[in-house]
């Protein structure tokens, strides 16, 4: 993989092979969403399900069996289609905002990502940017759909977030052709903790800050790798990926069994 200097913005003519995120509301996507969120609680203790439901949502606690990792879902879908009847017009509304404000720097985005992997690693799939209620944004590797805060004070944060689960989908195609004995279901929350350490890094080098000009937020358990490695790579004009990946991969305890969104 050839270099690439993080303090220097280049901008490339970007290529037919680019995904186009289109942007659709959906009630099913967020109940699907809970429903995965309520799924990982066998494996993190509970911690993203309370963070993105129960701290937003503390009237579902009713509905919800943490022990038994269940919830009643006809009254979990009623407050879902409730939630986005009530909210219709600022849910739309929002969507308008953030598809105008990702088509602005989408060209940058790929130039960015350009230099990262080449355009033949973009996945093929769907692309749908999803609104959510909840207070994480997950992804779907299967589909390549994934989901933005349904309201955000900063409307243009909202493009961080949808950069870093593009960065993700093209990141995995990439990992597994260069890593493949990782696509084993032994390794799918190390491969997580390595893909979030990645996006990290690089979105919050220098030249992906000059164009989406908010930081990345990364997780709390990733901060001390993740310094080192920004100031290793993000002042360096020869940033070689496979590096850094190889790098990711050695500080990354085997068996972590921590996974987010």
């Amino acid at each position: 993989m050839q270099g690439v200097d993080l303090n220097v913005l280049y901008l490339p003519v970007t290529s037919f092979m680019h995904p186009k995120v289109r942007f659709y509301v959906s009630c099913k996507k967020d109940v699907e969403a809970f429903f995965c969120f309520l799924r990982d609680t066998r494996y993190d203790k509970g911690r993203a399900f309370r963070e993105a439901v129960l701290l937003k949502h503390p009237s579902l606690r009713q509905y919800v069996s943490l022990e038994r990792h269940s919830a009643n879902k006809t009254a979990i879908e009623g407050y879902v289609r409730n939630f986005y009847a009530r909210n219709r017009f600022s849910i739309n509304s929002n969507l308008g905002v953030y598809k105008k404000n990702w088509f602005e720097i989408q060209d940058q985005f790929y130039a960015l990502a350009d230099e990262i992997f080449p355009s033949r690693y973009w996945p093929k799939g769907k692309y749908i940017a999803y609104p959510t209620m909840w207070g994480l944004y997950p992804r779907y590797l299967e589909d390549k759909t994934f989901q933005v805060p349904f309201a955000h004070p900063r409307t243009k944060y909202v493009n961080v977030v949808i950069a870093h689960e593009m960065l993700h989908f093209i990141f995995y195609q990439y990992f597994f052709a260069k890593w493949p004995k990782y696509k084993e279901n032994e390794y799918s929350f190390f491969v997580w903790n390595v893909s979030e350490i990645f996006n990290t890094v690089v979105q919050n080098s220098p030249r992906w800050f000059k164009v989406f000009e908010l930081p990345s937020l990364g997780y709390p358990e990733h901060e001390k790798i993740v310094k080192i490695l920004q100031e290793k790579y993000c002042g360096t004009s020869n940033l070689d990926v496979i590096m850094l990946i190889q790098e990711i991969i050695a500080a990354v305890p085997r068996g972590q069994d921590v996974k987010y969104a």
